[in-house]
């Protein structure tokens, strides 16, 4: 979790360059669609509600997974 909060801080720093923004963002992303199962239940529903359209997308598709998969 401190990772993401660190991650956090920087896309809501306004200092951060919008090319570092993007990376962060597309690496997030590549994470959860790819190895979404290193993320706990709880970090995937805080980047669920991340102003980023992408990001809540990313992980709203992992929970879902998540569900699917308990109720086999």
């Amino acid at each position: 979790m401190a990772t993401l909060e660190a991650l956090r801080a920087v896309l809501d720093d306004e200092r951060t360059p919008e090319i570092i923004r993007n990376h962060i963002i597309d690496s997030l992303q590549y994470a959860l669609r790819n190895y979404g199962q290193v993320f706990t239940a709880k970090e995937v529903e805080w980047v669920a509600g991340w102003d980023d359209a992408r990001l809540p997308l990313a992980a709203a598709r992992e929970l879902q997974k998540r569900v699917a998969e308990t109720s086999r």
